[in-house]
């Protein structure tokens, strides 16, 4: 497991929003919680991001929940966006959730690209190897 060090937290009060985003076949839902405990206990989160993983998706909401963190999901819009419905709903949730840090587990193409937005956009990445 690769972990950059987080990123400086401006204020005391600064609510902590964390993205967290893997491939759509990732499942290794003991690594998601690692990380997210780990991060947790570097900079306390208190809103996680993600975008309804159908195998992390309930994991990743329950271990925020269990925690009393607040969970936005941006799950994608198939009907509307077809094929292109993960990548939209990417560039949709990235720029509408205006996450401190993006928690990039392994995955594919739109996954790569989420990140590569995120860091164009000055947007704090850790990338989490398998």
């Amino acid at each position: 497991m690769v972990v950059a060090r987080p990123p400086p937290c401006n204020t005391r009060n600064h609510l902590m929003r964390v993205l967290i985003c893997a491939g759509r076949h990732y499942a290794d839902t003991k690594m998601s919680r690692q990380v997210l405990d780990a991060y947790h206990r570097l900079r306390p989160v208190q809103v996680l991001i993600h975008g309804g993983n159908q195998f992390l998706g309930s994991d990743v909401e329950d271990w925020a929940r269990e925690l009393g963190i607040d969970v936005v999901r941006y799950p994608p819009n198939w009907q509307r966006h077809g094929k292109q419905a993960e990548r939209q709903r990417n560039h949709f949730m990235l720029a509408d959730s205006r996450p401190d840090v993006v928690i990039a587990l392994p995955g594919g193409d739109d996954t790569c690209e989420l990140v590569c937005q995120a860091k164009a956009s000055g947007i704090s990445v850790l990338s989490v190897e398998s």
